[in-house]
């Protein structure tokens, strides 16, 4: 079957990817940040962080997504793996993999409310000074725990082990018996007729506001941010200032499409969709395959937008190769990175 082939190779180079950008991203922040980017700098190594223990247990858990008719599950197969004789620390780790999920949305609209903030100029950016900061995190991290205590409700059923079973073993080749999942079974039967799952529809929309609260952010501070980026670049002051904004907007974009296209649609299509008997079972392979790119291209706009990370980053090949190095012209301003 192509996809079994495909998959494993597609996650082991998301985390890879994953691994060597964040580390880089990391890196650069700590070598190569202008003085202006401030506490954003902490922020984007926090991101990173968690990107990359997302990344790692993603890699672990080598999760399939799977739906079919009312159903919707993550699997980790265990079968001919170290994790067979130890099915519940299995699925921790998937509840683990998903609370990262919670805690990396969170920081991602945490990100966008600071670079609103800076671009506002109106000396909000005190609200991210000293220990304040770490209150912003607390936040990202309650969120992670919220849903993994969410997700840990959802664990393996014999309703839904037997609904998917024969499916499952058709589609992926996978024994149900010998994987773990978290999973949804919006309608069961019930004395011949389809009953509402009250328990997993209670967690749906537990999942869906913890996700919704920071995609309705990251939209909101997002169409902000463009409004106030406009606004600056018709009225700046200097072509270095039009530039940064400008590089500002790019930035912006591409880590607005970025989580709204790889995270909340695949995620929200996985989980909605089969609530209202949709069946979307073709949509099995490309969501998994979906994931991984995300993992691989999630610290791309930081490396390749900021002209500091790009320029250090370009210049290290450039020695390699002795050719000209580019250098940053810092000009005195009083418009932030970020």
């Amino acid at each position: 079957m192509l996809f079994s082939v495909i998959k494993p190779i597609f996650q082991s180079a998301g985390f890879l990817i994953s691994i060597f950008a964040n580390a880089l991203v990391i890196f650069l922040v700590i070598t190569e940040s202008p003085q202006k980017l401030g506490n954003y700098r902490f922020l984007v190594c926090y991101l990173s962080v968690i990107s990359t223990i997302y990344a790692f247990l993603d890699f672990v858990v080598a999760p399939y997504t799977y739906s079919h008719e009312n159903s919707a599950l993550a699997i980790m197969h265990l079968e001919d793996t170290v994790f067979e004789s130890i099915p519940y620390f299995a699925f921790l780790l998937i509840v683990s993999m998903c609370g990262c999920f919670g805690v990396n949305i969170t920081a991602i609209a945490i990100n966008f409310i600071y670079r609103f903030f800076a671009l506002e100029r109106e000396g909000r950016l005190r609200y991210f000074d000293g220990k304040r900061l770490l209150i912003w995190i607390t936040l990202s991290l309650i969120n992670g725990f919220i849903t993994s205590m969410l997700y840990l409700t959802i664990g393996p059923r014999d309703e839904i082990s037997d609904y998917v079973r024969e499916n499952l073993k058709l589609d992926y080749q996978v024994d149900i018996d010998k994987s773990t999942y978290v999973g949804w079974l919006y309608w069961k039967l019930e004395f011949g007729s389809k009953v509402l799952n009250m328990r997993d529809l209670e967690v749906y929309l537990g999942l869906n506001a913890l996700m919704m609260v920071p995609f309705c952010i990251i939209i909101l501070y997002g169409f902000k941010s463009y409004l106030k980026i406009k606004d600056l670049i018709s009225h700046g002051e200097s072509e270095y200032s039009k530039r940064l904004q400008l590089q500002l907007y790019k930035a912006l974009v591409s880590q607005t499409l970025i989580p709204v296209i790889f995270l909340f649609a695949p995620t929200g299509f996985l989980l909605t969709c089969p609530l209202f008997g949709i069946d979307i079972k073709w949509s099995n392979e490309p969501i998994t395959i979906i994931y991984s790119i995300y993992l691989a291209v999630d610290s791309m706009p930081i490396i390749f937008l900021v002209d500091e990370y790009r320029n250090a980053f370009l210049n290290f090949f450039r020695k390699i190769l002795s050719k000209p190095q580019v250098a940053t012209v810092h000009y005195s301003t009083s418009v932030e990175m970020f």
